[in-house]
């Protein structure tokens, strides 16, 4: 029977990284503290300890996580186009990083192969970093393209911006027969800031990833 830990452990291990968020913060504003990462060790310590006993539970039927629902792709002169339907919802760790100045990177990735041989004939990925302005208290969106960034009042309105959209991905000369399109689209933890790489490897509440879903279309001739 596998061991899930009660509330105050979860309670625990929140409390632990809301403390090196905390220290990551200060770090960002005070160059003379940076040397903090020593004294950081032991919270990473704890963290694994605790990780340990959160590593082998998953949450049932949990209000967050990233999931495509439906992906309809259509052809044109050596590209694609796929047109997304997504259910994007962000873990109440993840919101509270966000607000408290860590950027969330939510990364589109897409393949296409062939349906027969299975040969991947391209792959493409892109980036959108979501991140919180306490001063004007937006959240603002920033697209692969360095001049798409919009302003949002609700953290809603981004993540409904990210749940529909069109993406046209080159892919050469196609030759007429059946496709795959294969798309999945998670949080980039890798990209996080240092000390919260951690305990996003092993907390539930840092796992947002829609895994690989395959959606095959044809090119007549």
């Amino acid at each position: 029977m596998t061991f899930c830990p009660d509330k105050q452990m979860r309670r625990l291990s929140g409390r632990v990284i809301a403390r090196i968020i905390h220290r990551y913060r200060v770090s960002r504003y005070c160059p003379a503290r940076k040397g903090w990462m020593a004294s950081t060790t032991p919270l990473f310590a704890s963290l694994l300890s605790i990780a340990v006993l959160l590593g082998g539970c998953t949450k049932a039927g949990s209000d967050y996580g990233f999931h495509i629902t439906n992906v309809r792709v259509s052809s044109g002169y050596q590209k694609v186009l796929a047109h997304f339907q997504q259910d994007l919802s962000l873990s109440r760790e993840a919101v509270e990083a966000l607000e408290k100045g860590v950027s969330l990177t939510v990364l589109l990735e897409m393949e296409l192969r062939d349906s027969i041989t299975l040969t991947l004939l391209a792959d493409d990925s892109r980036a959108y970093v979501i991140s919180f302005k306490p001063l004007n208290q937006v959240y603002q969106l920033k697209g692969p393209d360095a001049d798409d960034s919009r302003n949002f009042p609700r953290l809603r309105h981004v993540m409904n911006e990210l749940a529909t959209m069109t993406i046209e991905f080159t892919t050469g000369p196609l030759a007429p027969g059946p496709y795959e399109f294969r798309s999945r689209i998670r949080l980039d933890n890798a990209r996080l800031p240092a000390p919260m790489h951690l305990p996003a490897l092993f907390s539930s509440q840092w796992k947002h990833d829609s895994e690989w879903s395959t959606w095959p279309f044809e090119i007549n001739a």
